[in-house]
């Protein structure tokens, strides 16, 4: 899907290791991917509550004041920005076959409610 996410790492950009990528409760991966919902311009309160780069600027704000109250000793304190693409793998496997026949998937409909 097209569009705009914000990726937060939390240990030196790592990538996650093989067996991480296929399990699905894995615990060890090194970052989590939030994007704009499908439906987020469904009223004026959704669009300003989804907004990713207002996050944005309030989740580095805000790691800056914890670095500056509580730093990591030996650690480079500090939020690093990057703009660029967020590439996201598409696995096929059985846990992605029975999320999906059992309508668990992230923009699946959800009874009344859904797209």
């Amino acid at each position: 899907r097209e569009g705009e996410g914000l990726r937060i790492f939390w240990d030196r950009l790592r990538e996650p290791s093989f067996t991480s990528r296929w399990n699905p409760f894995a615990t060890d991966y090194p970052y989590i991917t939030f994007t704009y919902h499908p439906v987020r311009n469904i009223d004026d309160t959704f669009t300003a509550l989804c907004d990713i780069q207002n996050f944005r600027e309030k989740l580095k704000d805000a790691a800056q004041k914890a670095h500056v109250t509580k730093p990591v000793p030996g650690k480079a304190n500090g939020v690093l920005v990057l703009n660029q693409p967020i590439h996201i793998d598409t696995y096929v496997g059985a846990m992605s076959f029975l999320g999906n026949q059992n309508k668990l998937g992230y923009s699946m409909a959800r009874g009344n409610i859904g797209i």
